[in-house]
């Protein structure tokens, strides 16, 4: 369970530089806002959408060390439903550009394999 909360950590602190990173790219080079707008929204929902299917997981492994006979969901309409709200909001408003919203949406999910990889690897020796 500690390996879960060292991913999501780092995958969190990934994604917060590389927002930091998306922020002084449009304050600085206003011809690419759409481009940036949308590397923004991405990542922030792409990091709401790992944070709570971490929180999630979480629950699954109570409940399995709890051994209860209960049924239980990964909220995957939930986590549909973020993804389209991301992707409305983009087409909504026109100050998103989309297909970079939704690369952003992609960055967080990616992250975990290698952080889980690396976090691994460090824990193995």
């Amino acid at each position: 369970m500690d390996d879960l909360n060292s991913i999501v950590t780092a995958v969190t602190r990934a994604t917060l530089l590389i927002l930091s990173a998306t922020l002084i790219g449009w304050a600085f080079l206003p011809a690419y806002r759409l481009i940036f707008g949308g590397l923004i929204l991405g990542l922030v929902f792409g990091l709401v959408y790992v944070r709570f299917l971490s929180a999630k997981v979480r629950g699954l492994v109570n409940l399995v060390v709890s051994q209860q006979q209960k049924r239980y969901s990964f909220g995957f309409l939930t986590r549909m439903c973020l993804v389209l709200a991301a992707v409305m909001f983009a087409v909504r408003f026109e100050h998103f550009s989309i297909v970079s919203t939704i690369i952003g949406l992609f960055i967080p999910p990616l992250l975990t394999l290698p952080a889980g990889i690396v976090i691994g690897l460090r824990n193995k020796s």
